[in-house]
């Protein structure tokens, strides 16, 4: 590929309502699917040739509408799922400074990326499981784009591999939805050229 693109997933009802959400498959909003066709048009002109995505439908459905546009079928991929985030799967985030203290306290400490989730995954399982899927764009000898559709920890895990970062350095990388980081590959190295780009969202 001559550039990948990393894109998180539409708005979901679970994103709307500000609860846990990592395996769970939660419905898009209405706004998710204005930003749903609002991504697909800002890719138009781009030579996308794969994509690839999360099975989850927040995702999918992005990566359908994009692939769809540029005549493709999706690739659906476990290992960019979201973070397992266990017992915190739909619960409120006041619940969770309720129960959880103690994992909080190591989720906000030096070493978060090896904290797990109650019941669930660390940041590092998700960059261990999410970058062959880059890998195998950054090294696909084909000319084109290749386009992942994932998750908001798939995207920091993967921006801080992609620019050799230590993974702690996650908090540093802003995700919104339907935000996109773009690199363009240059000797098989992975160049940033654009950061959670929103600017195709300022006027839905």
């Amino acid at each position: 590929m001559n550039r990948i693109l990393v894109i998180r997933h539409v708005e979901s009802q679970a994103n709307r309502s500000g609860v846990g959400l990592g395996h769970a498959d939660s419905p898009p909003t209405e706004l998710g699917l204005r930003q749903l066709e609002a991504t697909v048009q800002a890719l138009t002109d781009e030579p996308v040739a794969r994509v690839l995505t999360s099975p989850l439908s927040r995702a999918r459905l992005l990566a359908e509408g994009i692939a769809g546009s540029h005549e493709l079928e999706v690739e659906s991929c476990e290992g960019l799922i979201e973070l397992d985030v266990g017992e915190l799967e739909g619960v409120e985030w006041p619940i969770v400074r309720e129960r959880f203290g103690e994992f909080l306290r190591e989720w906000h400490g030096d070493d978060s990326v090896r904290a797990p989730m109650p019941g669930g995954e660390s940041l590092l399982d998700v960059l261990e499981r999410a970058r062959p899927a880059f890998d195998e764009l950054l090294h696909d000898p084909s000319d084109g784009a290749g386009v992942i559709v994932t998750h908001n920890f798939v995207v920091k895990m993967l921006v801080t591999y992609a620019l050799d970062m230590p993974p702690r350095a996650w908090r540093r990388i802003d995700t919104g939805l339907c935000g996109i980081t773009a690199f363009r590959v240059a000797d098989g190295v992975p160049v940033v050229e654009r950061l959670n780009d929103r600017h195709h969202l300022r006027n839905i």
